[in-house]
């Protein structure tokens, strides 16, 4: 059994744009990684997009896991694009033996830091995702994932990431980039017994 051995952080962002705003997260490029050792990696593979929107005051646009988009106080423009995160998380079990496991994930999506860029300033409150049993996250949330039967030396989980972006203007408009820190551990990689 292993204990909180590996360790991985992906930064997603989340902005917003002109007297308009735009909101989504550029996400850094992740160099393709080889171990020797088990070693978890979290790859964003989509960005969360928040698209193009005007805002008179405050208001806030949310963004679902499958898509859907719900605003309050603010004015949608056409054409800007949305949707949620999407990321990867992968278990690589290094050069050790080629047994079938059952891995259990520990992933947490931290609270992310309020931004101000000129007159705009935009904060993010609460995550969505589609992992069954974490519809709504609450930042610094522990979220449980199982990687079962894992046959092959890397095994893999895809998952959908949404959440609120909450934005409060008091003049003129920005482009606003919120980092979302995530960070992933491996609690157990368990050996699975024969019948």
């Amino acid at each position: 059994m292993m204990r909180k051995r590996s360790f991985s952080r992906v930064l997603a962002n989340a902005g917003a744009f002109g007297a308009v705003i735009f909101a989504g997260s550029a996400l850094p490029p992740v160099a393709p990684a080889r171990a020797d050792v088990p070693e978890i990696r979290i790859v964003p593979d989509s960005q969360l997009r928040f698209g193009a929107f005007m805002i008179f005051g405050s208001g806030s646009r949310s963004v679902s896991p499958s898509g859907d988009v719900s605003d309050l106080a603010v004015v949608p423009i056409e054409g800007s694009r949305t949707g949620p995160a999407h990321f990867t998380i992968s278990y690589d079990r290094g050069n050790e033996s080629n047994h079938v496991l059952d891995i259990e994930l520990e992933l947490v999506l931290s609270p992310a830091q309020a931004v101000r860029v000129r007159g705009v300033e935009g904060r993010l409150s609460g995550y969505d995702t589609d992992i069954p049993g974490y519809l709504r996250v609450q930042p610094g949330q522990a979220i449980r994932l199982t990687l079962s039967n894992c046959r092959t030396r890397i095994c893999s989980r895809s998952f959908n990431v949404g959440g609120t972006l909450h934005v409060s203007r008091q003049f003129g408009g920005a482009e606003i980039v919120v980092p979302i820190p995530i960070d992933a551990a491996v609690i157990s990689a368990e050996r699975q017994r024969r019948n």
